[in-house]
């Protein structure tokens, strides 16, 4: 087993082992079996310096790869925020979009009910004052019942007589139209019986 050498400052996992770990772990034990070996104080220290220096640019190296990775997995962590974020601006988009045209379509159609409300409320006071006329053109004629009722040409019964005269003239000229129709086809008759 390898011990994951933790420096101050710098968060690490088991996951997080490498081959430097492995390097480091190993270069103790043989640097410690090594200096058991030798007698002399001189070379002991000497070989303290040597491993301490080499460790110390180890543990350099393991900190900048660890922090190199933990940037890594923050940027990971980052991209993979935007993405969702922009997904859900993507959504939100569409259903702006889609929000637009029902609020277009409602406003057509409240366009169409104000037209419609305007009308009705023309048609209902012509009414009122349709009726209004014909009370007072009843209270016209209970205050003056021998007074002979005169219509203008634009009036509504004026224009229903006008009807009928037209009618009837109509009438008379399809009657002309059939006989003559009839007097054609009888004298075609006559002409082909002498052919």
């Amino acid at each position: 087993s390898v011990r994951v050498w933790c420096p101050k400052g710098v968060k690490r996992l088991p996951k997080d082992i490498t081959e430097l770990d492995v390097v480091l772990s190993e270069f103790e034990k043989i640097a410690a079996d090594y200096k058991q070996r030798v007698d002399s104080n001189t070379c002991r220290k000497a070989i303290d310096g040597f491993c301490s220096g080499f460790k110390d640019q180890l543990a350099d190296l393991i900190t900048e790869v660890q922090k190199l990775k933990n940037v890594k997995r923050k940027n990971a962590k980052v991209l993979t925020d935007i993405n969702k974020k922009r997904q859900q601006l993507l959504q939100v988009c569409e259903e702006l979009t889609g929000t637009e045209q029902q609020l277009k379509q409602l406003q057509r159609e409240y366009a169409q009910l104000q037209e419609r409300e305007s009308s009705l409320r023309h048609a209902t006071q012509f009414l009122t004052d349709l009726k209004e006329l014909q009370q007072n053109c009843l209270d016209y004629r209970e205050e003056n019942p021998k007074e002979k009722a005169v219509y203008g040409t634009s009036s509504l019964p004026a224009l229903l007589v006008e009807s009928r005269r037209i009618l009837g003239a109509e009438r008379h000229f399809q009657n002309i139209n059939t006989r003559l129709q009839e007097a054609l086809h009888v004298q075609r008759e006559e002409l082909s019986k002498k052919h």
